[in-house]
């Protein structure tokens, strides 16, 4: 539900201009990069437990407005702004304790990936800071991942 949750009208108007920008000229892979990382270093993170007490999952817009969020928020929001601005197909990949993303490429990217439906599904993940596309973050088995997909 959060994760298919889009992006408040206002917010597309006024937000996605800017990132369009800074992705204009730039490759698949190269854009994704630049989206992860402004992901992994614009926030800071924190448990939900200690901010709320409790588990709780951000909309795209909440984790815009909260000054908090976790590894949930971040890769709802990743993914719903790599699917509105690139078209590209997104999953979330859930490791006990942890979730991340991973980006259906159309162009031949290397690293870590999850094949699922014939397709090849590239990590990303938004709270690895400075983690490339396609590194997965220590301890973490793809193999044994949960894979939730995304419309």
């Amino acid at each position: 539900l959060y994760a298919n949750a889009p992006i408040s009208q206002k917010l597309k108007e006024e937000f996605y201009p800017t990132l369009q920008k800074q992705l204009s000229g730039l490759s698949q892979k190269e854009s994704v990069e630049r989206l992860l990382n402004w992901v992994q270093t614009a926030f800071v993170y924190e448990y939900d437990d200690k901010v709320w007490g409790y588990d709780r999952a951000f909309f795209p817009d909440e984790t815009l407005y909260y000054p908090y969020c976790d590894c949930e928020d971040r890769s709802i929001l990743f993914t719903r702004i790599v699917r509105d601005l690139l078209g590209l197909k997104c999953i979330l990949v859930y490791y006990p304790g942890h979730l991340a993303a991973a980006v259906c490429f159309s162009e031949a990217v290397k690293g870590d990936f999850i094949m699922l439906q014939g397709k090849h599904y590239t990590i990303c993940d938004p709270t690895y800071i400075n983690a490339p596309v396609g590194m997965t973050m220590p301890k973490m088995n793809n193999n044994k991942a949960t894979v939730i997909l995304l419309d």
